[in-house]
């Protein structure tokens, strides 16, 4: 982001805060962003770090919702500055640390499948690894049928 402000100053371009001045429409989806992503990302390592022992499987709290928080909370981060500092530069960066989100995400799901099994397998199944709305419309649709099943 420093280094796309730069070349924009330097090549006359408009700076991040007059583009925000004159796209204010822009600054609440981004900051809603940004503060989703953070929140994703505190919550994930409060449930990850801290703990040892033996390996299992973390299936409860923002691991319910999405498979890989961290990276998803990364991603939410850099997509609200990319809001912010609409440029192709900043399109460029974010789709390469996406791309590189899903590789390592890939990586460590097969690692992850050795390591836990059939236990994972079902994790995966039943937890999406990026939308976490289709898992929120899934939760949903479930509530809605044993509401109608108990009636």
């Amino acid at each position: 982001m420093l280094f796309d402000n730069w070349s924009l100053i330097s090549f006359g371009y408009p700076s991040i805060l007059d583009r925000i001045f004159h796209l204010p429409e822009l600054l609440v989806p981004a900051l809603l962003l940004i503060a989703l992503g953070v929140c994703l990302v505190k919550m994930s390592h409060g449930a990850v770090f801290g703990k040892s022992g033996t390996p299992e499987l973390l299936d409860s709290g923002v691991y319910s919702l999405v498979r890989h928080p961290m990276y998803l909370g990364g991603l939410m981060i850099l997509l609200g500055f990319l809001f912010l500092n609409l440029s192709i530069i900043a399109m460029v960066i974010w789709a390469v640390y996406a791309f590189l989100c899903n590789w390592m995400a890939t990586y460590e799901e097969k690692g992850l499948l050795k390591v836990l099994g059939d236990k994972y397998a079902n994790y995966q199944s039943d937890v999406p690894k990026w939308l976490i709305f289709s898992r929120l419309r899934r939760t949903r649709k479930q509530f809605d049928a044993s509401i109608r099943v108990s009636t």
